[in-house]
């Protein structure tokens, strides 16, 4: 289902609401905490073009990080800034005898600081980077949805407590299946806000301060989200005898997510420009918060 936040009549608000706006602030927080990185060398370099991982040929990798998405990755870094490239690969020589996964933390670590060192560049993007991460966020949280991921399934959370957390193993191998998609989704949103970042400091687009009008339009996304076939009956059940902690098990989180996505897109780009903005600055001095928007 698709909402536009640039309009609609607000329903009514019951305490599940609460419950909506939640999971709409935790899939908009999860898409931008890559920015939330633990610095590099900034250089200008030439003009690039936006890069379709789908036509990108798979280049040498070092052993375990070969899927197309570290590829991707690898590529665009090495195009936009070769220095940090060659940095990246002096480090994982060093560790040539790691793991993959070991190997892809020092990635995501070097990408997190070559992220935060380009964090007022990327502040400036044009709005049709953001609108690129948006759209690769819903693609990759449907694809998540149609392989069936345990982690789409709103059981996992209805019931997650202290004691399902007592039981390491199972929880690892819970963890497990999320581990790959969100490593994949990871270096290729690290490429995008490279890209994003690269073409902003040729390019800049002051986007100002964040406006009454912007916060407006950010709870009318939320709202938007409570006429949701999934969250609607939540909200119905407030008033009733209904449990509603039922009904979350049966939510498809994923899907709900990438409805969230969508309708994040639909906000003006004004508004989108200045969010994205804000939430970067603050990301970068680790202190985003969707309550603090400015």
């Amino acid at each position: 289902m698709t909402f536009d936040a640039r309009g609609g009549k607000r329903p009514a608000i019951s305490s599940n609401a609460i419950f909506a706006c939640a999971v709409v602030a935790v899939v908009s927080g999860a898409f931008l905490a890559v920015l939330n990185f633990p610095a590099a060398s900034h250089k200008d370099h030439g003009h690039l073009e936006t890069v379709d991982m789908a036509d990108t040929d798979l280049l040498s990798a070092p052993s375990g990080l070969t899927s197309k998405p570290a590829t991707y990755y690898f590529e665009t870094l090495a195009r936009i800034d070769p220095s940090a490239s060659e940095d990246l690969k002096g480090q994982l020589n060093k560790h040539g005898d790691r793991t993959g996964i070991d190997k892809s933390n020092i990635v995501l670590e070097h990408g997190a600081a070559l992220l935060r060192e380009r964090a007022a560049d990327l502040a400036r993007t044009d709005t049709k980077h953001i609108d690129d991460l948006l759209v690769l966020t819903r693609d990759r949280l449907k694809a998540a949805s149609r392989a069936s991921n345990i982690w789409c399934d709103g059981e996992q959370y209805a019931d997650m407590n202290e004691s399902s957390l007592r039981d390491p193993a199972a929880l690892r191998q819970k963890l497990a299946q999320l581990e790959t998609p969100l490593r994949n989704y990871g270096y290729e949103l690290m490429a995008h806000l490279l890209l994003a970042a690269d073409d902003a400091a040729r390019t800049p687009v002051n986007h100002g301060p964040i406006t009454h009008t912007d916060k407006a339009a950010l709870e009318g996304v939320a709202m938007s989200m409570m006429t949701d076939p999934q969250i609607m009956p939540l909200i119905m059940a407030a008033g009733t005898s209904a449990h509603p902690d039922d009904l979350r098990r049966q939510l498809n989180v994923c899907e709900l997510g990438a409805t969230a996505m969508t309708a994040l897109k639909t906000l003006p780009d004004d508004t989108k420009g200045r969010v994205f903005a804000d939430l970067v600055r603050q990301l970068a001095t680790g202190n985003a918060s969707l309550a603090t928007l400015r």
